[in-house]
């Protein structure tokens, strides 16, 4: 019985269909920026593997990224279809200039006959030369004005210092204090009432070299409470109703 089950499972491979693949060396490639890095560029390198291949669509979902298939056709139009054994590549093109620290960015490859899209992630590393934390600070509406306090490091081996600074809303008073000069500081602000909602924008601006740092963000919020969270009322339907 066992002779004859072996031969009829080697018929059974030889019919089934080879399934194609677009082998990618990787999905995920990382970038470490410059500070004054404003575009950066990566690729993804492929083989078709099974047999034959076609790219229904890709597209970049973001923007700030571009995404290319190469090589071209020989009419420089973009080569849609693959034969078994021919290898490429997704360039990636990434505009950086407003970005900070890690940032992902994804191109999602349609083939037609690939069931769920290929997903490839750039992954770039942008120097965070100045750096606030955190990036905004809440309070709920009717909640205690309580102080609450930004830091601003250096991460650079030359000192910034911060020129000027401003608030766009006087609900938001706010104390700058140098901890060390070109290296360190302190943001305290202490909103005047949090009776309604409302939003406020602090900013600093820097004698960094790198326009990207030239000026630093920071934001305040009093926002409304979501029903559930700590300090929210919520109220239940009375019975019968």
């Amino acid at each position: 019985m066992k002779r004859l089950l072996y031969p009829l499972f080697l018929f059974i491979l030889v019919l089934a269909p080879v399934r194609a693949e677009m082998a990618f060396e990787t999905k995920l490639i990382e970038i470490e920026a410059s500070p004054d890095d404003k575009i950066v560029r990566g690729e993804f390198a492929f083989e078709i593997k099974g047999q034959d291949e076609a790219i229904k669509n890709y597209d970049a979902k973001c923007t700030c990224l571009a995404a290319r298939v190469e090589p071209l056709n020989p009419d420089r139009s973009t080569k849609l279809n693959w034969k078994i054994g021919e290898k490429g590549k997704i360039m990636a093109q990434f505009d950086v200039s407003n970005f900070r620290g890690t940032v992902d960015k994804a191109i999602e490859l349609n083939l037609v006959d690939g069931e769920a899209p290929i997903v490839l992630t750039v992954r770039v590393h942008v120097p965070e030369l100045v750096k606030m934390e955190p990036s905004s600070h809440k309070w709920d509406v009717g909640s205690s004005p309580d102080a609450k306090t930004f830091k601003i490091t250096v991460n650079h081996t030359e000192p910034i210092k911060i020129l000027s600074h401003s608030g766009n809303n006087p609900n938001f008073p706010y104390e700058l204090k140098t901890i060390k000069e070109g290296w360190e500081y302190e943001v305290t602000v202490k909103p005047k009432s949090t009776e309604g909602s409302g939003i406020g924008m602090l900013s600093f601006r820097t004698d960094c070299q790198y326009a990207r740092f030239n000026r630093n963000i920071a934001y305040v919020v009093v926002r409304p409470a979501l029903a559930g969270e700590k300090g929210s009322r919520v109220v239940s339907p009375k019975a019968g109703k």
